[in-house]
C-alpha cells in the first residue's frame, strides 16, 4: 500500500510540472450599478404571462446578452413585497401563484429585424411567494448549457412582482407580445415562451422599466491538447541531432 501511494505522489508532481490552468470563469449576467428596487407595494406594477427580455440598462444594450459558452447555474430576483390583499388579487386575476422561469432566447439573422426569438432552453418553474420582499438566488436544478450571443429571459406564467419603473429612458425591456402592447386584456392572455424550439414576436417594448432579475453562468474552461510523447521524444532528438551537428561544423 504504501509503494502505490508513493507512486501516485510521484505522478500528481511530475503532473504539476507541465500542466497550465484552465479555469472558468463566474458571469453575473443582468448585473448592474443602476438602482432599481420592485415597485410594490406602493405604485404596483407586475410582470404578468410573458416572458420578459431586457433590452437596456443603463443605456448599455442587451445586458443579459451571453458573454461566451457555458452554464448557467442560478436565477436570482429582487422581489417586492406585497400585501395579502394583493396577493389575493393578483393570484385571481393572473391564473394562480406568483411563478417564474429562466429561458434562453436565440436569434438568427433572418429573426433579428422582426424581433424574433426562439427558447432555446429552460429551467424548472419557480414559485416564489414565500420570498416576497426579498432579494433570492435560486439554483437550478440542472444547468442550461448556452452559446455565445444568446439570451437570457425571464418567463413569468403567472404574475411576478419584478418590475422597477419610473426610471430614466435608458432603461426598457421587451415583452413576447406581438401586438396590443398597452391593451388591458394582453396583460391577462397567456403570450410567455412555455414551449421549447418555438419562435415568438417581441414586439412590445415598455421604457423607463427595469425587471429585476440576473443569471449566474460559468464560463466552459478552454481545454489544452495534450502533447504526443513520442512527438516530443522525436522532437527532442532532432534538437539534439541538429545541435551536434553544428558544433561539428564550428569545430
Amino acid at each position: 500500500m504504501k509503494r502505490i501511494l508513493l507512486g501516485v505522489v510521484a505522478l500528481v508532481c511530475a503532473l504539476g510540472v507541465v500542466t497550465t490552468t484552465a479555469s472558468a470563469k463566474i458571469y453575473e449576467i443582468g448585473a448592474s450599478t443602476t438602482a432599481a428596487a420592485p415597485s410594490c407595494p406602493e405604485n404596483c406594477r407586475v410582470v404578468t404571462k410573458t416572458t420578459a427580455l431586457q433590452v437596456s440598462t443603463g443605456g448599455k444594450a442587451y445586458p443579459i446578452t451571453v458573454p461566451t459558452a457555458g452554464r448557467v447555474v442560478a436565477l436570482s430576483l429582487q422581489l417586492g413585497s406585497l400585501t395579502v390583499s394583493q396577493v389575493r388579487r393578483l393570484n385571481a386575476t393572473y391564473g394562480g401563484t406568483p411563478r417564474v422561469q429562466l429561458t434562453v432566447l436565440s436569434q438568427d439573422s433572418r429573426q433579428k429585424p422582426k424581433r424574433l426569438y426562439t427558447a432555446k432552453a429552460q429551467s424548472e418553474v419557480f414559485r416564489v411567494t414565500d420570498y416576497l420582499g426579498t432579494t433570492a438566488q435560486f439554483p437550478l436544478e440542472r444547468s442550461l448549457e448556452v452559446a455565445k450571443g444568446d439570451f437570457l429571459a425571464l418567463t413569468v406564467p403567472t404574475w411576478a412582482p419584478v418590475l422597477s419603473v419610473n426610471l430614466d429612458d435608458a432603461n426598457s425591456w421587451r415583452a413576447s407580445r406581438a401586438s396590443r402592447c398597452n391593451d388591458e386584456q394582453i396583460f391577462i392572455t397567456q403570450t410567455a415562451q412555455l414551449i421549447l424550439d418555438r419562435e415568438a414576436a417581441y414586439k412590445c417594448i415598455y421604457r423607463t422599466a427595469k425587471v429585476t432579475y440576473t443569471a449566474t453562468m460559468i464560463s466552459t474552461p478552454k481545454a489544452r491538447k495534450l502533447e504526443d510523447e513520442s512527438s516530443s521524444r522525436d522532437d527532442t532528438s532532432r534538437r539534439t541531432s541538429t545541435t551536434r551537428r553544428t558544433t561539428t561544423t564550428t569545430r
